[in-house]
């Protein structure tokens, strides 16, 4: 058998629609959570990152991910967050530095907006990678003491430990030096308590991202993990 005939009697690689959407989720908030963390808001007296309002959003796909394609697609998912990540901080930094027209009357706040960026990008990218990788180790494990059951606790025991451990290194890593270290530590606390409630908030929701993963499909068609 020749190799054109060994292709042509290959199975084709069927990759479930349903996984490439909450795909595109989690790519869509990551990279829009880093680029509105250079902005800081103030609620009642306390400064937050404006990414804490889109960021924990990728912790409800991904415990949905993980829940019904298991640790190795999520993981994936994760590098190919980070993958997007580092090729959006090379486009925008491509576009910082093209010449601006005579006319463009913006240049400086558009350098000085997203000039910011690479820093804050760096640090999320730090904290991402060990939050997600920690999220889906914890997700995955608990599953395995739960004999599958409780999701709502899998769910949120896992976002709550993996959320400080990001709130913790973006801020160290984004603001030392910018900031003092009590005003870190601040941040670091009130972010925490609000996501940590984010978490709460957001259990029914996988709920519902994982029944309408599920409904209407087989095992076998979708590639669902069986663990």
């Amino acid at each position: 058998m020749n190799k054109r005939q060994h292709a042509s009697t290959q199975s084709p690689v069927f990759i479930p629609f349903k996984l490439i959407v909450l795909a595109m989720v989690f790519v869509t908030c990551l990279i829009a959570a880093n680029l509105v963390a250079a902005k800081l808001f103030s609620v009642g007296g306390f400064s937050m990152t404006s990414g804490i309002i889109i960021y924990p959003l990728t912790f409800l796909v991904l415990d949905s991910i993980t829940e019904c394609w298991g640790k190795s697609i999520a993981q994936k998912i994760v590098w190919i967050g980070l993958l997007a990540n580092l090729i959006f901080i090379v486009l925008l930094q491509a576009a910082i530095h093209l010449p601006p027209a005579p006319f463009w009357k913006n240049e400086a706040a558009f350098a000085e907006i997203l000039g910011a960026m690479p820093r804050t990008v760096i640090a999320s990218l730090c904290g991402y990678s060990l939050s997600q990788t920690l999220d889906i180790a914890i997700f995955t494990g608990l599953k395995k003491r739960t004999r599958g059951k409780m999701l709502w606790l899998r769910s949120l025991l896992s976002t709550a430990i993996s959320q400080l451990a990001d709130s913790t290194v973006f801020m160290f890593v984004g603001f030392t030096g910018l900031l003092p270290v009590t005003a870190i530590l601040s941040t670091i606390g009130i972010e925490y308590v609000l996501k940590f409630g984010y978490a709460v908030v957001g259990v029914p929701l996988i709920y519902l991202i994982v029944h309408w993963i599920r409904s209407r499909t087989a095992h076998a068609d979708y590639g669902l993990s069986k663990e």
